[in-house]
């Protein structure tokens, strides 16, 4: 093992504190690029925009959360390194796909349609990266693709309660620390086990 579990308060309390600020710092920076990047593919017509505007949001923000996260696993599991560039990954293809979905290809289709479709890529890519090195990627996967999903819906409905925007950094720090808490379960429960592995 290197350094310790993926268990105890002291590992949860830091993975959700990271998830909280990384997601609140990346996600200032992401929203604003994203928005620039599709301005300058606008030209490439409304598919390349959306696809562009999702891969800057979705990765820089799973991405900045993830090397946050990373100073918190990289003394808990050997393969640390591949876990910012999994959810990056991740977060690129699944918002990417997400938004061309609902934009383009299912105009006018009920919201949870485009959303699995984004969700399908996020889970292909996430267990993809991770295959090689991780125990159960699979499951780790689809369970890292359920806390988002959960994550997103009691941010929205809280940040409803507190009135703030889905821009509030309050929104990504709240967002970033219930993902946090979700995925840190997650991690326990898939890769307790293989830990000391690898």
């Amino acid at each position: 093992m290197r350094g310790g579990p993926l268990g105890g308060r002291r590992f949860v309390l830091h993975w959700i504190v990271a998830s909280g600020v990384g997601m609140a710092v990346a996600a200032t920076f992401a929203r604003p690029l994203s928005y620039a990047a599709g301005a300058v593919a606008g030209m490439g017509g409304p598919a390349l925009v959306e696809a562009v505007i999702g891969l800057v949001a979705g990765g820089g923000a799973l991405g900045g959360m993830a090397l946050a996260q990373w100073f918190v696993l990289r003394r808990r599991v050997a393969w640390a390194a591949r876990w910012p560039i999994a959810l990056a990954a991740a977060g690129a293809a699944g918002a990417a796909t997400g938004f061309v979905a609902d934009e383009l290809l299912l105009p006018g289709a009920p919201p949870p349609l485009p959303l699995a479709v984004g969700a399908s890529a996020f889970v292909l890519v996430l267990w993809r990266v991770l295959r090689p090195v991780a125990a159960r990627p699979a499951l780790l996967a689809l369970a890292t693709a359920g806390s988002f999903l959960l994550a997103a819906t009691l941010s929205a409905g809280t940040a409803a309660l507190g009135d703030f925007t889905g821009a509030s950094p309050l929104f990504a720090a709240l967002f970033g620390a219930l993902f946090g808490a979700a995925t840190a379960f997650s991690l326990q429960r898939t890769q307790s086990s293989s830990a000391s592995s690898t």
